[in-house]
């Protein structure tokens, strides 16, 4: 005789096998949790991959030729064979792309501070190494105010330029850029700094966190990154959480208003978790046209 809770009568006549728990177990939910498993995986497994994206500007005839910008943000390299093998990769890559001129979001350690002391010099060697592909100007992220307070002397002493809280105007044989640094909005080091009355390029502005490009008041192309996107980005849902006080216009990608254009970059590293999900680490390579 059946159990009540292995069959189901159909009209008047006939039976039809109703699976236990265990068949149920075993022909759903074991398959659905492999698939849960070999997608974790997945992305523990690819988190140091990235990809260059590449995006175009009109400057609206402000340059003769085109001028190519290298932007690299929120590296977070942590004490390990196999970030400095990834960092490697990315200076090749960058050297590659054979931009005019190279740009760093900051946030260039993933280590609390006593462990950042271990292998700065090591870090900053290899930051160094930008120098040689082409011009290369860098501000302060949040990660680099936590650590240590000799950041900004420590890169210069590389060669490479911290634009923070000045500007400098760039000139090429395709025309000039204006580039200004501000300082990060995330550590309370966002102060409003105008454009030189003499500038007579191309505006772009360099932050770490984009609070700093809804709050300031100029024009002109800016770039940021710190919220790396969200690094966690769910379908219908989108990012649960990122780190800053910026409106979601500011958060991610490209956006513009009356006269502002800006791009937040995903940057290259992960934080708290080394896991991205929906999202790709990323050098952004940008031409302005």
């Amino acid at each position: 005789m059946k159990r009540a809770n292995e069959i189901s009568r159909i009209g008047t006549s006939g039976f039809v096998r109703v699976p236990s728990p265990r068949q149920l177990l075993t022909v759903v939910i074991v398959p659905v949790l492999l698939l849960m498993l070999w997608l974790v995986y997945d992305v523990i497994a690819n988190s140091d991959d990235f990809e260059v994206k590449t995006t175009e500007f009109n400057t609206q005839g402000a340059l003769n030729t085109p001028i190519k910008i290298a932007f690299l943000s929120d590296l977070h390299i942590r004490n390990s064979t196999s970030q400095f093998e990834k960092l490697e990769l990315i200076i090749n890559t960058v050297q590659e792309l054979r931009p005019d001129v190279i740009l760093l979001g900051g946030d260039f350690t993933g280590e609390d501070a006593a462990t950042t002391r271990m292998f700065r010099t090591e870090l900053l060697s290899d930051l160094g190494r930008f120098t040689g592909v082409a011009p290369t100007y860098a501000v302060l992220g949040n990660h680099e105010w936590w650590t240590a307070n000799d950041w900004r002397r420590a890169i210069s002493d590389e060669g490479i330029q911290v634009i923070e809280g000045r500007q400098k105007t760039l000139r090429f044989d395709q025309g000039v850029i204006c580039l200004r640094g501000l300082g990060d909005a995330y550590t309370g080091h966002f102060t409003p700094q105008p454009f030189e009355p003499g500038c007579r390029g191309v505006r772009i502005t360099l932050t770490h966190d984009p609070e700093a490009i809804e709050r300031d008041d100029q024009s002109g192309l800016y770039l940021a990154g710190h919220t790396h996107c969200g690094q966690i980005r769910l379908p219908l849902i989108g990012a649960p959480w990122a780190p800053t006080s910026a409106s979601e216009e500011y958060q991610c990608g490209i956006g513009s208003n009356a006269n502002k254009v800006w791009l937040v970059s995903a940057g290259l590293g992960t934080s708290i978790i080394d896991v991205r999900l929906g999202t790709t680490a990323t050098i952004e390579f940008i031409t302005l046209k």
